[in-house]
């Protein structure tokens, strides 16, 4: 009898704290993830692991942020290293290290899905960089991304990285490079005149 007593106590006691665990991680809680997070914190699942949330800044979002649906949403690239595409009040933004946000336009804005499962899930982009010094030695330094959707579709962008003005002294190291767009007509006409 004592037996029975006492094994029908640690298993409610093991349900119950069970049932409270699970309470802190609720599946469809919206969370507010920075967009700047440390590499270290990229790879965490912050609903499964919500003794995280507050070391890597990650917080509850507020009625305020699901009301206007602005919650900034981000998801990484494979190649270069640190690029993300961030969804943002419905547009999204290409961002490179150390460099002004590009906006990206076309289908692809709503064949990318977003959301704290596909956060984990980086897009196997392809990435084909030349640095070209033609005569008078002009560098000239372009690349092709070719960014594949959920949707099962591919779209390349093409993109020039411009010379930095200035020389040392009056150029500051904390300056972001305005990387400029270009068609990819042109990016494939210079790969084969090189």
């Amino acid at each position: 009898m004592k037996n029975n007593i006492l094994l029908s106590s640690c298993f409610l006691a093991i349900s119950f704290l069970a049932g409270c665990a699970g309470s802190s991680a609720q599946k469809g809680e919206e969370l507010v993830i920075p967009t700047d997070l440390p590499p270290i914190c990229r790879d965490i699942d912050f609903v499964a692991n919500p003794d995280m949330r507050e070391v890597c800044g990650v917080r509850k979002a507020s009625r305020h942020n699901i009301a206007y649906k602005n919650i900034p949403q981000q998801r990484y690239l494979i190649k270069p290293s640190e690029t993300s595409i961030v969804k943002t009040n419905g547009k999204l933004e290409l961002r490179f290290q150390n460099s002004l946000p590009i906006n990206l336009e076309g289908p692809i804005t709503h064949e990318l899905e977003f959301g704290l499962d596909k956060r984990l899930e980086k897009i196997k982009n392809t990435y084909d960089y030349h640095e070209i010094t033609n005569k008078g030695s002009e560098r000239l330094r372009i690349f092709k991304m070719g960014i594949p959707t959920d949707k099962g579709n591919k779209y390349d962008y093409c993109f020039r990285i411009p010379e930095k003005k200035g020389n040392d002294r009056t150029r500051s190291k904390a300056m972001g490079v305005n990387i400029e767009t270009m068609s990819c007509t042109e990016f494939d006409r210079i790969i084969a005149n090189r």
